[in-house]
């Protein structure tokens, strides 16, 4: 094991996914595998130029999911599954820190499912028997995988059902049955809540416990404990015992006064106790400790960070991670203990251990020492030895880096274009002057970002953070830095950051617990902000695009998707941003559930995109002026969407709107005409210019329209 390197390899021959931002393109505008189809003989005959700017680098190390065990040869592994396209499972021994296998979760051919599967994305769970058998549940595709000890290959157990996208951190009995839990995102909305699963070892296939109702999208966390089944839900607050044998299910209320917008996100039976991290909604994380004897709470840990614990000595006591630390706990008098380990200074003033994955208590075979190991989601590894009360912390030098897809795309103040990863796949940032890439280790998932007054910024999930970034200034620990985030104010996902006049606006989605979207003022000059979540659209909404003119901000918003399942026309509103009060409220188009894009010409006419259809407004009062369809979309079977995947901006050069619906769009102000070529993109940064860039799969794209 070796200390941190800033420069991350790529794994080689991994599946390139295309990063597609809604759930459909209209395959009459599809451009062909070479690149575009133009629209007509003249648009032809007029093709722009085109540079393919090669692979996005966006790479990461993170691991969402990993676990330590004593294998059958008395050996301690530790595995850690990584993030990427696809996620790999990495085999690590833990008390040399060498990397033993990295494996592909993906067995190419395994299925014919639709959507087909191309690997997973990443892991959650990862879960290890006393046989030594590894189970691993992902996201993406929702397959489980297995690998038995001393296997040469991993297996694909496959989707347990058609609507199955997740799969998330489950446990085994002493039979090798492993229990986990979904969510079923697959397909038409509305969307049906996550269900509870088994796979048997002894007959290879799936048993389904059924869902516990719509409102329960995630099953979590699942464990196994004293003969039942222990299943967290989310994200409304609920934890179940069920028996694994009839299926008959026990509710477990929460711990008095518990918020009812809260995961039960992690579960950890030891010692007779079920170690339970709630966490989100709009309050604290916090962990409790729940008796499996009584069923009754006994103690809460504030500081419980998750993922796992360790054994329990002979008199019940674990260690555990709190607020960055590792400390031991003794769950029947409610103490922590600290040891002071912290994974060093460094480490200590980047929030310490974290989410404590993988812990495990051993013997460490060169000192004889009672040991405490564990990982971290950057792929660290560490060390804890209770006899010299000392520890190391390190990075596994031996993990690949590996790709991941594209996110998002701006143009920077410097005309640098800026591209982020999911989920968190660092930064990468492409300069046309020299055409050369560089990328940057930044953990952290970017849903829109825009330039103003000459830096960037970034709309980080979750939790709404704002990232403010100096491009003139090195990249560095400072560099970029967390402003705020909109966690209080209910709000997760920051679509749309536009520069608004003095202030940065920010439009987000809300927390799965509510149903107001909300836009922030933030000024940068002052530090000061403003977050408003009513009055702006009527109905469950998210805050999906801006623009700005002349001290007003002009809103639409996404109403397709919402937790509550309801289901709202798109709507547009006019916010004075001095004062904040809302000019008008308009819906153009009621057959339309999101208006994602929105923009002005020379002449100050608004200008807005649903997903196939373009439309104009009366900026005074919101009214509909003329609209164009540019393909039908079925908005009554959308369960998610990105809006993202409108890039919508009107460039003065050649007085011509640019945007995005699947394909490159040229839409005249005066027509409302889209001229082409379409090209196929996902992403895209249109900003004015003659150059536009776009995402097509994992590469970037450049247009040079004029």
């Amino acid at each position: 094991m070796v200390w941190w390197r800033r420069a991350i390899t790529a794994l080689t021959a991994l599946v390139s996914l295309l990063a597609v931002g809604a759930t459909a393109v209209p395959a009459a505008t599809a451009a062909s595998a070479a690149g575009a189809s133009a629209t007509s003989a003249a648009s032809a005959a007029a093709a722009p130029q085109t540079w393919d700017r090669g692979t996005i680098p966006l790479y990461s190390t993170t691991s969402a999911g990993g676990e330590t065990a004593r294998m059958p040869d008395g050996s301690v592994r530790t595995y850690l599954a990584v993030s990427g396209k696809p996620a790999y499972l990495a085999e690590v021994d833990t008390f040399s820190g060498r990397v033993l296998r990295m494996i592909p979760l993906y067995v190419p051919g395994s299925s014919a499912e639709d959507p087909p599967d191309t690997g997973a994305q990443g892991a959650w769970g990862v879960s290890v028997d006393k046989r030594g058998t590894v189970f691993v549940s992902t996201y993406g595709f929702g397959h489980v995988y297995r690998l038995p000890w001393k296997a040469a290959a991993i297996e694909d157990l496959g989707r347990p059902s058609p609507r199955t996208s997740f799969t998330w951190e489950g446990d085994t009995d002493n039979k090798g049955v492993f229990y986990f839990g979904t969510s079923q995102f697959f397909g038409p909305a509305p969307l049906p809540g996550g269900r509870l699963f088994s796979w048997d070892p002894a007959t290879r296939k799936y048993r389904d416990y059924g869902d516990f109702g719509a409102a329960y999208g995630y099953v979590r966390s699942v464990e196994y404990a004293d003969g039942k089944i222990y299943a967290g839900l989310g994200p409304s607050t609920a934890l179940w015992q069920v028996d694994p044998r009839s299926g008959r299910r026990v509710e477990i209320p929460p711990p008095a006064g518990m918020p009812t917008d809260k995961y039960a996100y992690q579960l950890e039976d030891e010692g007779g106790y079920l170690y339970v991290l709630f966490a989100g909604g709009t309050t604290a994380q916090v962990g409790w400790v729940l008796d499996l004897k009584t069923l009754r709470w006994t103690h809460e840990i504030p500081g419980y960070a998750g993922q796992t614990v360790t054994g329990a000595d002979a008199r019940g006591r674990v260690y555990l991670v709190d607020s960055g630390e590792l400390k031991q706990y003794d769950p029947r008098r409610g103490v922590l203990t600290p040891t002071g380990f912290a994974g060093g200074s460094e480490q200590a003033d980047k929030g310490g251990l974290g989410a404590g994955k993988g812990l495990v208590r051993a013997t460490d075979p060169a000192t004889g020492h009672e040991t405490i190991a564990g990982a971290t989601s950057n792929g660290d590894l560490w060390r804890y030895d209770t006899v010299t009360r000392t520890g190391t912390f390190g990075h596994l030098d031996g993990l690949q880096g590996t790709p991941t897809a594209p996110r998002s795309l701006a143009t920077g103040p410097d005309g640098r274009v800026y591209a982020g990863g999911y989920f968190q796949g660092g930064l990468a940032v492409y300069d046309p002057a020299t055409t050369t890439w560089t990328s940057h280790p930044f953990p952290h998932q970017i849903e829109g970002m825009s330039a103003h007054a000459g830096k960037m910024y970034f709309g980080v999930y979750p939790n709404a953070q704002l990232w403010e970034y100096d491009p003139a200034e090195p990249w560095g620990d400072a560099n970029p830095r967390l402003l705020f985030d909109l966690k209080q104010e209910g709000q997760e996902r920051p679509w749309t950051v536009v520069s608004a006049g003095p202030y940065l606006a920010v439009g987000t989605s809300p927390k799965n617990s509510r149903t107001d979207g909300a836009v922030t003022l933030y000024d940068p000059s002052t530090g000061q902000r403003r977050t408003y979540t009513s009055g702006l659209v009527t109905g469950a909404n998210q805050i999906s695009a801006l623009a700005y003119r002349d001290g007003v901000l002009y809103g639409g918003s996404l109403g397709c998707c919402n937790f509550d399942g309801s289901k709202h026309p798109g709507q547009v509103f006019a916010l004075d941003a001095a004062s904040g009060g809302v000019l008008w409220r308009s819906t153009p188009l009621p057959q339309e559930q999101g208006v994602a894009g929105l923009t002005f010409d020379g002449l100050g006419r608004l200008f807005g995109q649903s997903y196939g259809t373009v439309f104009e407004l009366d900026p005074a009062t919101g009214a509909l002026v003329r609209s164009v369809q540019e393909f039908a979309y079925d908005w009554s079977v959308v369960a998610n969407f990105q809006p993202r995947a409108v890039n919508m901006a009107w460039d003065a050069g050649d007085d011509t709107i640019y945007t995005t619906n699947g394909v490159t769009r040229r839409i005249s102000p005066d027509t409302l005409a889209d001229a082409g070529p379409n090209y196929r993109t996902s992403f895209a940064a249109v900003s004015p210019g003659p150059s536009k860039f776009y995402v097509q799969g994992g590469n970037l794209l450049e247009v040079r329209w004029y």
